[in-house]
């Protein structure tokens, strides 16, 4: 049976364990800081539609960031099945 079938992952805990545990899901995550701190330094530059732009796309890039966090446990626990219990007790994955 598959994975996302028998459990349901709670994306804003996955996404937590996925910055906490793998480089990359770290790096992903604090780019986010560029779409909050860029837009006001082009407002500064007096670049408004460019600040908008870059503003407006920090809500995709969150889904996005939280999808490949979602898709990070699932992988983790195709390859180690054990560890389904401790992502249960921790609030990651719910029956």
């Amino acid at each position: 049976m598959s994975l996302s079938r028998e459990f349901q992952i709670i994306p804003l805990e996955a996404n937590n364990w996925w910055q906490k545990n793998d480089p990359t899901g770290t790096i992903l995550n604090r780019l986010m800081l560029v779409f909050i701190f860029l837009p006001i330094g082009l407002v500064w530059k007096r670049y408004y539609a460019l600040s908008f732009v870059v503003f407006a796309c920090m809500i995709p890039y969150g889904f996005l960031v939280r999808k490949l966090a979602v898709r990070a446990v699932k992988n983790h626990l195709t390859t180690n099945p054990g560890e389904v219990e401790v992502f249960q007790q921790q609030g990651i994955i719910s029956c």
